[in-house]
């Protein structure tokens, strides 16, 4: 590789790394409970994970195309339910009102403009999941972050960052 174009690689891959660096402080600051782990060997994915009583535990991995996916279980359903009212999709698949008054089911937003899936899902003995695909880095963190306050709000959890 001529040596001006391999510059060019290497000055790429350090605005990546720091774009990753970034993106990962914004996902912490956003839901204070997320530690990182260290990468697998063939996986290029950044992952960050948490499990806590009363708040449920999960996954948020950085892909390497600097998409988000969040995958978090055993989250109680007014916190689900209350941030995604915070958040204000404009349409999620069938709810006929704010989540909050919603019976337990799974609704579903599919965002035609970043090809993201926001799933969320209201358990029936009142813990679900919040299922996140390929979502920029702020779409997942105003989630994280109406997650977080809807922890606080809630009263959910015994620790406060």
């Amino acid at each position: 590789m001529q040596p001006a174009a391999l510059q060019a690689v290497e000055t790429w891959e350090q605005h990546w790394n720091e774009t990753q660096a970034a993106a990962v402080a914004a996902l912490k600051t956003a839901f204070p409970h997320l530690h990182g782990l260290p990468r697998h060997v063939g996986c290029n994915d950044i992952r960050l994970e948490y499990e806590e009583a009363g708040l449920g535990g999960g996954r948020v991995c950085l892909d390497d195309e600097g998409r988000a996916n969040i995958e978090f279980g055993q989250v109680p359903n007014e916190v689900i339910a209350h941030a995604v009212d915070e958040i204000r999709l404009p349409y999620l698949d069938y709810a006929d009102g704010p989540l909050c008054e919603a019976p337990p089911g799974t609704y579903v937003y599919e965002c035609e403009g970043s090809g993201a899936q926001f799933e969320f899902v209201l358990g029936a003995l009142g813990h679900g999941q919040v299922i996140i695909s390929f979502a920029t880095i702020p779409d997942a963190v105003a989630v994280l972050d109406a997650l977080e306050q809807a922890f606080a709000e809630q009263g959910v959890g015994e620790t406060r960052h």
